[in-house]
């Protein structure tokens, strides 16, 4: 996992990430302190590329991607950052994804076979927590019960994915379409692994559920986040773009912009943590994500027990005043209780913190979104949790006039021991 941050204002963007990566394998997860996550997308001009999550995209290291991206791109320049944004992508295209089409189709096998382990396993054990006596029904009997189930779950998964926002690219994709390109390799996966599993009709559904999750901004599995920060030619405050890319189908990227955030005169500060950022939000708004998500059900079902007393003190000698208890909005109530905390939040603590940002100097900023990050391992670090966050903390700032501007970088080499990497760099 990763921590990554970008802070904003009139006089540059300092950006900030951990070096922790997560690598899973047979043996279970290990954690090394060592990935960079900053990268200079040009060597000329004031643009930056972040990564977070997953480090790959397909089979290939992101780092040389963009670093293969970065010689090819050499001085050339664009009037807005979108433009270097746009320019990445069809580069990727340009160079086959960094791939080839049976690595696509492992890779759509993958997907395929780790979803419907997840799906079968997910109906096994609603029918399990549901039939208590389900040991003593005959084999077929429960095979048709687990079918049954997933059925239940494959109906409810493909409305959850049709009602979430579409991939543009997707647009054109057919039904048709989609099962000559992966309706075989469906049939094939799940009859030689999931054969008790495997039926016309929960073949159908699993394929128009992959069908509306393939055209859906919803990424299962592997999926990077890539943060494009700095400024166009035109641009005279920082921008950053932040995209969120996943895997290649029918020979597109399923990729979609999340978030653009422009300085400008009605906005002079922002500050956008990505991936890991739990602490930082604590910080900005003084209070934790987990305590804000379970405020409304808490106190929801406080004034519920609340209430419900109170009608059966009174429900005997004041029928009246007991159904008028009872038609009490609890809901309505608990919404503005939470509206007015997030109006408490934004008053006492956003506002304050972003107003600070837009004054802030170049120095500030940087050393501002390096302890945002510092922070965050810091708590992995004196908590239970997976120490997902550490390592040297890498920061950057970018500017108008000074470009893109190392404050602290680890190497894995001694540059005083490699003079000619220095000499060279300029003209790879």
């Amino acid at each position: 996992m990763t921590a990554v941050i970008g802070i904003l204002n009139k006089n540059a963007v300092a950006i900030a990430a951990d070096s922790a990566v997560t690598v899973s394998g047979s043996n279970g997860r290990k954690i090394y302190n060592t990935a960079n996550k900053i990268f200079m997308l040009s060597k000329y001009h004031p643009v930056s590329i972040i990564i977070y999550n997953s480090a790959n995209f397909l089979s290939t290291p992101w780092e040389i991607i963009i670093k293969i991206y970065r010689k090819e791109l050499g001085n050339k320049s664009f009037s807005e950052l979108k433009n270097y944004s746009d320019h990445f992508f069809k580069f990727l295209k340009s160079r086959n994804f960094f791939t080839n089409e049976e690595t696509i189709k492992h890779f759509n096998q993958s997907f395929i076979y780790f979803s419907f382990e997840e799906l079968s396993k997910m109906a096994i054990n609603n029918a399990i927590e549901s039939n208590e006596d389900l040991v003593s029904i005959k084999a077929d009997k429960r095979v048709e019960i687990f079918r049954e189930n997933l059925l239940d779950i494959l109906d409810y998964q493909i409305e959850e994915f049709k009602s979430k926002e579409k991939l543009k690219d997707f647009n054109s994709l057919t039904k048709k379409n989609f099962d000559k390109l992966l309706s075989s390799q469906i049939e094939e996966i799940l009859e030689n692994e999931f054969a008790e599993f495997n039926t016309k009709k929960i073949r159908n559904k699993f394929s128009s559920l992959t069908y509306h999750y393939i055209k859906s901004k919803a990424f299962l599995g592997a999926w990077t986040g890539l943060v494009f920060a700095g400024y166009g030619d035109e641009d005279i405050y920082p921008t950053t773009i932040s995209t969120k890319i996943s895997d290649v189908f029918d020979n597109k990227v399923r990729f979609y912009t999340e978030h653009v955030e422009k300085i400008h005169d009605g906005n002079n500060g922002s500050i956008m943590p990505f991936a890991q950022r739990d602490v930082i939000d604590t910080i900005i708004s003084g209070m934790s994500p987990d305590i804000n998500d379970t405020l409304f059900s808490t106190f929801n079902n406080f004034l519920n027990g609340y209430n419900e007393h109170l009608i059966n003190l009174v429900e005997k000698k004041q029928p009246d005043l007991a159904k008028s208890l009872k038609d009490i909005d609890i809901n309505s109530i608990c919404k503005q209780f939470v509206d007015e905390i997030g109006n408490v939040m934004e008053i006492k603590h956003i506002e304050p913190t972003v107003s600070t940002v837009s004054i802030l100097s170049k120095e500030d900023l940087a050393e501002m979104a390096e302890s945002l990050i510092y922070l965050t391992y810091l708590k992995r670090r004196i908590s239970s949790d997976e120490e997902s966050v550490g390592g040297p903390v890498d920061v950057a700032l970018i500017s108008k006039g000074d470009g893109f501007i190392w404050i602290k970088r680890k190497h894995y080499f001694e540059k005083d021991f490699n003079p000619h990497f220095i000499k060279n760099y300029y003209n790879q």
